[in-house]
């Protein structure tokens, strides 16, 4: 854990949830990691988000593990619904 940035290491795991996909800094939120966690990507050539989800909050002293739960393609439509 980095004191002055109150960020850690997470690691993110695909989809078998064993294998490293890659490792990201995650801010703590009240001393705890977040529970999810929404990394930008593309699906069939449009904006997307792959979500990973917390694996075992109670244990994440060292890297916090959190396998990969979804790709969530967004369309022009969604966007406009959330404006």
């Amino acid at each position: 854990m980095d004191a002055s940035s109150r960020t850690i290491k997470a690691a993110l795991l695909y989809e078998d949830g064993l294998t490293l996909d890659s490792v990201v800094l995650v801010p703590l939120i009240g001393g705890c990691p977040p529970g999810q966690i929404r990394v930008a990507t593309t699906f069939c050539g449009a904006l997307a988000y792959d979500v990973y989800q917390l694996e075992d909050e109670a244990d994440y002293s060292m890297m916090p593990a959190y396998p990969y739960l979804a790709t969530i393609p967004l369309t022009t439509e969604d966007l406009r619904q959330d404006a």
